[in-house]
């Protein structure tokens, strides 16, 4: 039992760590879109638009295996798949947080997208989006530091 309960306590870590490398791997774009031009500019926005959808669905799955692997704990050392549901820290709460921004962000790009091939100014919608990156991965960096103490606390 304790292998099994170790497998479904580190799903979620492992499975977010390569989110976070994802995510910080698409907010490259900024520094790479300054030198294409053209042709390669317009399949480097392509690309950057699919990675952006992906790692908002691979988000979600993420927050969804929080809360799945928390009730198998809950099963596990409780006997109550309710038991550690609802988050009695702040790393569990900026999670939950932290997924609707990340669709935000998410919408902020579709907004880009629909506003450049509709022929309107998308250059004010552009920037609101970075800017959200920008904060969404001080807090990604202050939640993943937060759910590696929290870990500690839970592994024993």
């Amino acid at each position: 039992m304790e292998i099994a309960r170790t497998i479904v306590i580190l799903s979620h870590p492992i499975a977010a760590i390569y989110i976070i490398w994802l995510f910080f791997g698409q907010r490259n774009w900024r520094k790479e879109a300054n030198n294409l031009r053209g042709e390669e500019r317009l399949s480097g926005v392509r690309n950057h638009e699919k990675r952006g959808d992906r790692i908002t669905i691979a988000s979600i799955l993420v927050v969804a295996l929080a809360f799945i692997s928390n009730a198998a704990r809950g099963i596990m050392d409780n006997g109550d798949m309710t038991a550690f549901i609802v988050p009695g820290h702040f790393h569990g709460w900026s999670g939950v947080i932290g997924i609707f921004l990340m669709i935000y962000l998410w919408r902020l790009g579709r907004m880009t997208k629909k506003a450049r091939e509709s022929g309107e100014k998308f250059s004010r919608i552009k920037t609101s989006h970075g800017k959200l990156s920008d904060l969404m991965a001080v807090l990604v960096a202050i939640h993943a530091f937060l759910g590696f103490l929290y870990l500690l606390t839970i592994i024993n």
